[in-house]
């Protein structure tokens, strides 16, 4: 796997458990916007407290999800400290 660049813009998308799906058959989300991958990244682990497997996270260029994300915060280029 290509190492990802943390410094680039990120937005999280948390699927919302127990909302009415839309008509469309979408499951309404939550969006946070973060000025890094790192700090993206940061959130989804250590503060969404939901399940990262309802968490999307996306750049300009590249998406991660669930595993893929834990997988991103374990990862020894990782640049923030970890809880």
């Amino acid at each position: 796997m290509k190492t990802p660049d943390f410094t680039v813009a990120a937005a999280v998308y948390v699927q919302i458990r127990g909302a009415n799906w839309s008509a469309r058959g979408r499951a309404p989300k939550k969006y946070y916007r973060f000025d890094s991958l790192a700090l993206a990244v940061q959130y989804a682990v250590e503060n969404s407290h939901s399940n990262l497997s309802t968490v999307v996270i996306e750049t300009e260029d590249s998406e991660f999800a669930g595993d893929g994300v834990r997988t991103l915060y374990e990862s020894e280029d990782y640049p923030l400290p970890r809880k």
